[in-house]
């Protein structure tokens, strides 16, 4: 079988989804990419900035292809991506903008994972498979957590 043929079906399949059912299914793979992918560039950051979000937004800028920005310190930020990496669709399987939502579930993974006692919340703005010429992802601090929960 050939599998570009298997993922058309993948692409009607997801689109049959509601939007709350991509997210959960998409956080599963987002969740899996991230981990065996960019996490460990993220913890670096992390480590680099000891923790501080204005300063690891900044620094996102020193990584190829990514561009971060501090809209409002301590609240709101943004990160843009250059380049479609994910390779469903760079091999050509999948162009469908519905996969966007796996970048974005693993975007809030990759943050929940470093700061573990905030909430936050991750906007798809525009992507490359929209037809933009990059990926920005709007990310807000919605709430801190209770260091006991």
């Amino acid at each position: 079988m050939d599998l570009s043929n298997w993922f058309k079906g993948f692409e009607l399949g997801i689109a049959r989804l509601t939007e709350e059912e991509r997210k959960r299914f998409f956080a599963e793979c987002g969740k899996n990419c991230v981990r065996n992918g960019v996490l460990p560039i993220y913890e670096k950051l992390y480590k680099d900035a000891n923790g501080n979000m204005d300063t690891f937004f900044r620094k996102a800028n020193e990584l190829p292809g990514v561009s971060g920005k501090v809209v409002k310190e301590g609240q709101i930020y943004r990160l843009s991506f250059l380049e479609c990496t994910c390779g469903l669709h760079t091999e050509g399987y999948v162009r469908t903008p519905l996969l966007c939502e796996c970048s974005r579930q693993s975007v809030l993974y990759a943050l929940h994972s470093l700061w573990q006692e905030h909430d936050f919340r991750v906007t798809l703005c525009c992507s490359i498979l929209q037809g933009n010429e990059k990926c920005i992802m709007q990310i807000e601090v919605i709430q801190g957590r209770s260091q006991s929960s």
